[in-house]
């Protein structure tokens, strides 16, 4: 078994990649680490701008998301809840410490979506978008476990996280193994992005795999093996997913003005079965992504991604090119206004199939564990037809 991983790992690697994907790896990685020495300042992609922390500061996993620490909860505390409301949250400080091992935190994201699509009814709905439950246990300085037991939407099979860690060891290395999203490009709440969801399959990203990495200094850098996308839960196919993702966060006196850094890679090979000809077709998709996040004066977060995408089936090839782009202004404490815009051409070597989706609106936090975000979107699609939304999200967390 361990050599079969070795192997799947080299081939994706060697055969697969590159060689200037290679090489820009190297040359990244070299830089990163010549930077270390010089500045030693440490990241929820809009929290992680406005303050110059890097995701392992904030949440249980190095990559971000999910689960959030103490220092996390901490900075809810603080930085997130309005000023006039916090005399009522004083009363009783809620502790997520069941004991010194375990931790329990949770998230609960209920919507209102309304699309407005001409010549056809409006839709209107409410959705249970999330409900997740976190359980961390630490077994001991080194050793962590996490599972993530979720609600189960009708007919549309989930994939709760699981996995245990190994972390705290030298440069800040971990190694981590069990079933948890791919660490690709800015990991953005908004699942329907579009190179969320066409890269990864968001919200059920999830995959059983293995994951190291280090977060020294201003670095985040690890690698991935993962069964890989279009697969089942027994997976025959031997082909597997490799992903690579390094960043640097890079922040000014005070942390006035942050400036992180990056850029992703994977590599899906994979089979696909011809009905016509009752055979198995080589298939694969790489995707190459280059991102920024950058907060000003602890008010304004900046969030930029550029994605590449070669999905190739049986010899015939599509590039896509995607974009997103996102601004946060805090205009006084526990409200901020949001924008963003996302393009989307699945096949760039041909015309009429483009999407962009334009977005304003804004989050409110209140008090310590809610948040009520609002947004417009303005959807326009060269296929389907043009569309307005709006999308009002209620969202519990601890």
């Amino acid at each position: 078994m361990r050599e079969n991983l070795l192997y799947s790992l080299g081939k994706n690697i060697f055969n697969f990649a590159s060689k200037k994907v290679v090489l820009f790896f190297l040359i990244f990685a070299v830089f990163i680490l010549s930077l270390i020495s010089l500045t030693n300042v440490y990241t929820y992609p809009r929290f992680s701008a406005y303050t110059g922390d890097k995701c392992i500061d904030c949440h249980i996993s190095p990559t971000g998301g999910s689960m959030r620490n103490q220092f996390g909860l901490n900075y809810a505390r603080t930085e997130l809840q309005m000023d006039y409301l916090e005399k009522y949250s004083k009363k009783v400080k809620f502790n997520p410490e069941l004991n010194k091992s375990i931790s329990v935190g949770g998230d609960i994201r209920i919507a209102n979506v309304n699309d407005q699509i001409p010549n056809a009814p409006t839709m209107s709905t409410f959705l249970a978008m999330e409900g997740d439950l976190y359980i961390n246990a630490n077994l001991n300085d080194y050793v962590n476990v996490f599972i993530s037991p979720g609600i189960q939407l009708p007919n549309i099979p989930t994939k709760p996280q699981v996995y245990g860690m190994v972390s705290n060891l030298p440069l800040s290395i971990y190694f981590k193994a069990g079933r948890f999203v791919p660490n690709y490009g800015i990991n953005i709440p908004e699942h329907r992005a579009y190179q969320r969801i066409d890269f990864l399959s968001t919200p059920y990203a999830a995959d059983a795999g293995f994951e190291i990495g280090l977060t020294p200094g201003i670095l985040t850098f690890n690698v991935a093996l993962f069964n890989g996308l279009n697969t089942e839960f027994f997976d025959s196919d031997r082909k597997k997913m490799f992903v690579a993702n390094a960043d640097v966060m890079l922040s000014g006196k005070e942390n006035k003005v942050n400036v992180d850094i990056g850029t992703s890679f994977y590599n899906n090979p994979y089979d696909i079965f011809d009905p016509l000809s009752g055979t198995k077709i080589n298939a694969f998709t790489h995707a190459y992504s280059g991102f920024t996040k950058i907060g000003i004066m602890k008010y304004v977060a900046l969030l930029g991604e550029v994605d590449f995408r070669e999905n190739s089936i049986s010899g015939v090839m599509h590039r896509g090119l995607y974009g997103f782009g996102e601004l946060d202004v805090k205009i006084v404490k526990g409200f901020e206004l949001r924008t963003q815009y996302e393009y989307r051409d699945p096949n760039r070597d041909v015309s009429g199939d483009r999407s962009t989706r334009v977005s304003v609106g804004g989050a409110v936090f209140p008090l310590i564990g809610l948040e009520f975000e609002a947004m417009f979107r303005f959807i326009n699609d060269d296929i389907l037809p043009n569309t307005n939304e709006y999308q009002g999200m209620l969202h519990f967390y601890f």
